[in-house]
């Protein structure tokens, strides 16, 4: 396991993420796809439970993750994917219900296995800067860590089962 990087390009609109995770790429795609696993891992346990509403893992699929608050509000994060080559890599849009609905956010999820670890890599791309700083000033960043650190722990518990 690595700490996560995060870059963001001058003068693209692009976010490249970047974890080192120490398990085999077969583990790593099962959390990625898999609901019961998407739901422990892939929000901040600080605002509140995710369920995995639609996981339909194809091109032309779609998604939708429920963020429930502790005080009952419920965020949806939704999107459809455009490509899925199991176990390498995952292509699909991005989006908050009732926010960013005219504009594209592309995120590009690769997984490369080598010497029993997986080098995970997420890009982003935004339809403007404006977009793609507005997503960085919203704390996306210490949400994709704690993200990350919740994987890492979930992927440590998978391996033992």
């Amino acid at each position: 396991m690595t700490a996560l990087t995060v870059e963001t390009p001058a003068g693209e609109p692009v976010i490249i993420m970047k974890r080192t995770l120490n398990a085999p790429r077969t583990l790593v795609w099962k959390a990625f796809t898999r609901p019961e696993h998407v739901a422990q891992w892939w929000a901040s346990k600080r605002f509140g439970t995710l369920k995995v509403a639609k996981l339909d893992l194809r091109a032309g699929g779609e998604w939708r993750y429920e963020q429930t608050s502790p005080d009952g509000n419920t965020i949806a994060f939704i999107g459809s994917y455009l490509e899925v080559i199991e176990p390498e890599k995952i292509v699909n849009t991005f989006g908050i219900e009732n926010m960013f609905d005219d504009k594209a956010v592309v995120e590009t999820h690769t997984f490369v296995e080598g010497d029993g670890v997986t080098y995970y890599t997420s890009s982003t791309r935004c339809d403007s800067m404006e977009i793609r700083d507005g997503m960085v000033a919203s704390g996306m960043e210490e949400g994709a860590r704690e993200s990350m650190d919740q994987l890492d722990a979930l992927l440590e518990t998978l391996a033992r089962q």
